[in-house]
């Protein structure tokens, strides 16, 4: 198979959620200039303007496929029909799947509020559960017993306890990321009529500059700390973070499944 091939045939048709977010929009535009169609999905009923319009204008020179609609991926019912009416709206298979939406919390676990605990792993562990099986339930539909890859954005925060900031209801959200991508790989990584296989994988990301992380990157105690701890001695942009994506979402990774990708800057390989 030509290199082109490998990096083009599973992303024909894939589904980005937090797609107009920091990361989310650079792994959109990256699927868009690897020859795939993007339905993006995030929780604005507009996306915001500036994030979307040049993904807009990239498509249309690419003559791509660019769609958006609004979702909260806390209900399981309402992903089940976005994903479902977005998948016939767009040409060829659903082949791909990039959970980007999550949020980044930070605060003392003795009086951690309930409501900001609930938030967190509804958000960054039943979300990305809720958004898999809406997507699962696509693919299992169409015709031709198509395969698929689904991503998952967890963090080097699964693995390790951060030193800068107390973070541990959001680190243990994002370990259940890791524990998810094991369990759903293994459950459907095997193909079985009419069922097609599913890769399920995830990459762990260190700390990105992005709108989202703007503030706590303010606290330059924090920053010099996670400097210091990534063998590159910097905190990361989020385009570092589309080759990763693309290679989980291609077939070059055919036979990748249940895998965590770390893309860290060296921060948890010491």
């Amino acid at each position: 198979m030509k290199i082109q091939s490998l990096f083009t045939d599973l992303i024909r048709k894939s589904t980005v959620t937090g797609a107009t977010g920091g990361l989310g929009s650079q792994l959109t535009r990256a699927i868009l200039e690897s020859g795939g169609d993007v339905i993006s999905i995030d929780r604005d009923e507009i996306p915001p303007a500036a994030t979307w319009e040049p993904l807009q204008a990239l498509a249309k020179s690419l003559s791509r496929t660019l769609t958006y609609h609004a979702c909260n991926v806390t209900s399981p019912s309402q992903l089940t029909s976005v994903f479902e009416t977005a998948a016939a709206q767009v040409p060829f298979p659903l082949r791909g799947l990039v959970n980007c939406a999550g949020v980044g919390t930070v605060g003392d676990s003795v009086e951690y509020p309930e409501d900001q605990t609930k938030w967190t792993l509804d958000v960054n562990l039943a979300g990305s559960l809720y958004v898999a099986q809406a997507a699962a339930k696509v693919v299992r539909k169409q015709a031709g017993g198509f395969g698929a890859s689904f991503v998952f954005v967890a963090s080097m925060s699964g693995y390790i306890s951060n030193k800068a900031t107390p973070t541990a209801i959001y680190s243990a959200s994002k370990a259940g990321v890791h524990q998810l991508t094991r369990s759903l790989a293994g459950e459907w990584g095997s193909p079985s009529s009419p069922s097609p296989a599913i890769r399920v994988n995830s990459i762990s990301p260190g700390v990105i500059h992005t709108p989202m992380t703007k503030e706590v990157l303010t606290h330059k105690e924090w920053t010099t700390v996670w400097e210091q701890e990534a063998m590159l001695k910097r905190i990361s942009a989020p385009e570092e973070y589309r080759g990763a994506v693309v290679f989980l979402l291609a077939d070059a990774s055919s036979y990748v499944t249940g895998t965590d990708l770390r893309v860290d800057g060296g921060s948890t390989g010491w």
